[in-house]
């Protein structure tokens, strides 16, 4: 068939578009329409070739993508290709005489450990071990096809300080580890930077700068420049902003290619990014788990059509026990349902030709590039990462979004919007300790650490406290919401004071509404309120907030005495009378919950 598609039909033009979309909005502004990504630049409702006349290619390796699984034990290893298991990363850590994961201390082990496993590709995670075993790791390339080590020096040094390794020894470790076909040394480890908070843009930059280093220090130990090029592969995390992530793996694509080719016209086309792309535990969440699913499939879809070659989803639960095998099954499944039944893997690249998804490309690439040569002309990565500004830069970032999570200007699901209260995780204790532990770490070393941390953990932290209370037999705290006047306003009050303080997994009493305020007060002393919320209208505060500390006053003098709402006018009365809170949209609900805490249950 010859002919286009619709050939019959007028033209509708751009402005017909947005006459139609002016239309609908019914006297809203066009703003009401456009919104401006984290990265500062604004995205418009639609876009038309006219926007973005010549497309960008995007180059890869092989098409599809490699469903990955990361083992920690030898005994998961097994039969892990008859679960639809395309790849896998073994995980064998050593610090400090520690060891984590798989066992591998010889290469006996790996030999041993690999053939178990059968011939899908492999990522051996052994970090600064990795050029011990470099001989070890290229026998394995005949039966797996691909094999990929994780030497990144700098990587190590932004989760403990050090390199791991003398920096004069770096470049002799790159140069033994590059020269063979089907091997990958050198693992840019950007999930680091987005398990700590970086934004799209920084991980973008960085993981350029990153690489543009190591190609550097490759050629400096007398290594080729395609050599260099192929022994460097990116493992990079995926976050929740679903358009946004699909157009960080085409940018990093389209501009690595660049830099390549700046090397060596044409080597970025022969030599496309080889990337792994996992889930940033930076968005999972401890609370209401079940929604990690929807976050890891969306983190998958997005990555999948982005173009990364080996795609790794961590289980819902991941964050609350090891006990893995339903978070397994299902962050496989998901990969297999995008592949199966969403064909996904059929085209080379599916976003091409969305010019909503290329724009998006174009505008983060600029971004994003901006930022690199800004880092190149402080000198590269490798200086950035000993001034310690990478790691600033990153840190601010993330406590911008902790503060925006606070104030319930970003939301997440489960923990600050609409929680279980009744949901309990005693056994987050140990793992709240240990992040706290690597928070107050204060061991001097060269280079400045990051610390990995999801976004929830302080809400995580407050709230486990209750759950901790719990499982020690004793019962949560109880909050009577007493309801008075006007219907519309006591009901939206609280719902939102509900919502508010179910965070902290408190036992929240609502009800359908009182007579009077003695009544409401009554019944929550009948009931054994620690917490009496009054719900009710500003206007009517000012009738009702009197008698509701009077008859608090009289009837608990224990308990606390909140007010659901800001009313201006009445804030100096109120606080004067006693009123020990107000649960509004502005409160930093993270500082709330640790006066709660602090008073209930104790620090």
């Amino acid at each position: 068939m010859n002919e286009f598609l619709f050939s019959d039909f007028p033209e509708v033009s751009t402005e017909d578009w947005k006459n139609q979309i002016l239309k609908d909005l019914k006297g809203n502004p066009w703003d009401k329409v456009t919104w401006e990504t984290e990265e500062g630049f604004k995205i418009e409702p639609f876009y038309r070739k006219e926007d973005l006349p010549v497309l960008p290619r995007v180059f890869k390796r092989n098409p599809g993508w490699k469903v990955t699984e990361s083992v920690t034990t030898n005994s998961e290893a097994n039969s892990l290709s008859e679960k639809g298991v395309d790849a896998v990363i073994l995980v064998s850590h050593e610090e400090n005489g520690t060891h984590f994961g798989c066992k591998i201390v010889s290469p006996s082990d790996l030999e041993t450990l690999a053939k178990s496993i059968g011939g899908i590709p492999l990522i051996v995670s052994l970090a600064t071990r990795t050029p011990n075993f470099t001989q070890t790791l290229k026998k394995l390339i005949p039966s797996h096809n691909t094999v990929l080590g994780d030497f990144d020096p700098y990587g190590t040094a932004l989760l403990c300080g050090e390199l791991g390794c003398e920096e004069n020894s770096i470049g002799t470790s790159f140069a033994s580890l590059s020269g063979t076909k089907g091997f990958a040394g050198v693992g840019i480890h950007s999930l680091y930077l987005r398990d700590s908070g970086a934004s799209i843009s920084q991980e973008l930059a960085y993981s350029l700068a990153w690489g543009v280093d190591y190609l550097n220090q490759h050629l400096d130990a007398g290594v080729s420049i395609e050599d260099a090029a192929a022994n460097l592969w990116f493992w990079m995390g995926i976050g929740s902003d679903y358009f946004t992530e699909i157009a960080k793996f085409r940018v990093m694509r389209i501009l690595w290619t660049e830099i390549l080719n700046a090397y060596k016209p044409g080597l970025g086309e022969s030599l496309p990014a080889l990337i792994l792309a996992q889930t940033s535990n930076f968005q999972y969440t401890a609370y209401d788990p079940y929604v990690n699913m929807l976050r890891g499939t969306t983190a998958a879809m997005s990555a999948v059509i982005g173009g990364a070659d080996f795609i790794s989803v961590s289980p819902f639960d991941s964050e609350y026990t090891t006990k893995q095998e339903l978070g397994k099954r299902i962050a496989r499944n998901a990969q297999l349902l995008l592949r199966y039944e969403s064909f996904l893997d059929k085209v080379e690249d599916p976003a091409s030709g969305s010019y909503y998804l290329e724009v998006l490309t174009k505008k983060l690439a600029e971004t994003a590039w901006e930022k690199f040569q800004s880092i190149e002309k402080d000198g590269g990565f490798g200086a950035s990462l000993k001034k310690g500004i990478i790691q600033k830069e990153i840190t601010t970032r993330a406590s911008k979004k902790r503060e925006a999570l606070a104030s319930k200007k970003e939301i997440l699901l489960g923990t600050n919007q609409y929680p279980l209260p009744t949901e309990r995780h005693s056994e987050l204790k140990d793992s709240i300790s240990e992040s706290e532990k690597r928070i107050s770490y204060s061991e001097k070393s060269t280079y400045e650490r990051l610390v990995p941390l999801r976004l929830s953990f302080e809400f995580d932290k407050w709230r486990n406290k209750t759950d901790l209370l719990v499982a020690s037999g004793k019962k949560a705290p109880k909050v009577f919401l007493l309801t008075i006047g006007d219907l519309t306003m006591r009901k939206a009050r609280a719902g939102f004071s509900s919502n508010f303080i179910g965070c902290l997994g408190y036992e929240i009493i609502d009800n359908l509404g009182f007579s009077s305020v003695k009544e409401g007060v009554t019944k929550a002393k009948e009931l054994g309120a620690e917490i009496v919320v009054l719900c009710s209208s500003d206007e009517e505060y000012a009738t009702y907030l009197p008698e509701f500390v009077s008859e608090m006053k009289s009837q608990l003098p224990n308990s606390w005495k909140l007010l659901a709402g800001y009313p201006k006018d009445l804030i100096s009365q109120a606080e004067s009378l006693g009123i020990d809170d107000f649960i509004h949209m502005k409160r930093n609900l993270v500082g709330f919950m640790e006066k709660a805490q602090t008073k209930w249950i104790g620090k």
